[in-house]
């Protein structure tokens, strides 16, 4: 723990008493404020669009132009030629929007398409257990869209263990080898008695819809990045809550929120990412944590957000926990490459037994409202820097 640390710091800058100029310059503030704001809501708008897709966001689908899959245990029908039915198992081998109703008490669909082929998987009523591996898999494709049909509520399940099936090291109730998008207007409730709830080895995407997942590890992993557009999550999970983790490429890993309603229990981290944690909106609740929030870098710029944790509330580049980075190594007063936390926006709320907030890089502090309460152990406190720290609003 670092201990350095910041009790009050007040900047003023430009302030000028000289009769005649005050007034000019309150307006000329005023003014670059407003030009601040306009390019920053421009920003912000561009980051939206780069990071989801026109079809990421589209939950609607032609039913006549569908296949339709009705699940039984030993009694699936499908009369489509790109889907394959063996007992439980059934596979969907071609581009295309498939529908899925009923019930598999222990079976799994899989995804084996080109790598070119872009399909969607509309869940409609169903009822997936997998006692010995994920409820869906998604071994080859160019990119899947799970999407929730409007009012239906489904549960996808795995029993608490995994069975090698393949070269692919499986550990997730819905795991993917490739881009996966998660949407729609229904309820997906997950449960995994072992591994982790949605696992992506690419871009994990979910820009809509209502997610109740509890899970042994993570709730939701994406190894390149995890992107939340909107939707409502309850997620309870033995490990990280949201974790983006890509050891092979520093840029990525991230996560990145830009609305939302979330409310997340997690015995490790309630948010991780290895490289930027972005978070731009959305109604954030992490009820119970090691680590709060936690990422190389931290960009909050809204969003009513409320943290309870165990050690670091925020926490950029550090952490002792199981998924977290493992320190600097060395001075423990050097700043990290890269790390900062910057908060510009937003209502933040942090009860922690470690330190409040905690970069082991630059802090800044530029608007919205942080309100920090709890640090009692000995070496913390409610602002702990290794880099520069400037507070300029909020």
């Amino acid at each position: 723990m670092k201990k350095r640390r910041i009790i009050l710091l007040w900047l003023f800058a430009g302030m000028l008493l000289v009769p005649g100029c005050t007034l000019k310059n309150a307006e000329a503030s005023s003014e670059n404020q407003s030009d601040t704001a306009t390019n920053s809501e421009e920003q912000t708008v561009n980051d939206i669009s780069e990071m989801f897709t026109d079809r990421d966001k589209e939950i609607g689908y032609d039913e006549e132009d569908s296949a339709l899959i009705t699940l039984a245990d030993n009694g699936t029908l499908c009369d489509s030629d790109a889907v394959q039915i063996s007992e439980n198992t059934v596979t969907i081998t071609e581009e295309g929007t498939y529908i899925l109703s009923g019930t598999l008490s222990n079976g799994m669909i899989i995804v084996d398409a080109e790598d070119t082929d872009k399909i969607q998987i509309v869940l409609n009523g169903v009822e997936i257990t997998s006692a010995q591996s994920a409820a869906i898999y998604v071994r080859s494709a160019d990119k899947v869209f799970l999407t929730t049909a409007s009012g239906s509520d489904n549960i996808l399940t795995n029993g608490g263990t995994y069975t090698t099936i393949d070269d692919n090291n499986i550990d997730a109730v819905i795991f993917s080898k490739d881009d996966l998008t998660l949407n729609g207007a229904g309820t997906l409730r997950i449960k995994a008695g072992a591994g982790h709830g949605v696992v992506s080895k690419d871009d994990l995407v979910l820009t809509s819809g209502t997610y109740d997942i509890i899970a042994a590890s993570h709730g939701l992993s994406g190894k390149d990045s995890v992107r939340i557009l909107s939707g409502t999550f309850t997620i309870t999970s033995g490990k990280d809550g949201i974790h983006a983790s890509n050891t092979d490429d520093s840029s990525l890993g991230f996560v990145y929120l830009a609305d939302g309603s979330f409310k997340i229990t997690a015995q490790d981290d309630g948010i991780h990412a290895d490289s930027s944690t972005t978070i731009l909106g959305g109604e954030i609740e992490i009820a119970q944590s090691y680590e709060g929030i936690e990422g190389l870098s931290i960009d909050i710029t809204g969003g009513n957000i409320s943290v309870t944790a165990s050690d670091d509330g925020l926490n950029a580049a550090g952490g002792n926990d199981s998924s977290g980075f493992e320190g600097t190594g060395g001075d423990q007063f050097a700043a990290t490459e890269g790390a900062y936390i910057h908060i510009s926006g937003g209502v933040i709320h942090v009860n922690s037994e470690g330190d409040g907030i905690d970069s082991n890089g630059d802090l800044t502090v530029s608007g919205g409202d942080t309100f920090i309460s709890g640090p009692v152990n000995d070496g913390n406190g409610a602002l702990d820097y290794n880099g520069g720290a400037v507070i300029s609003g909020g």
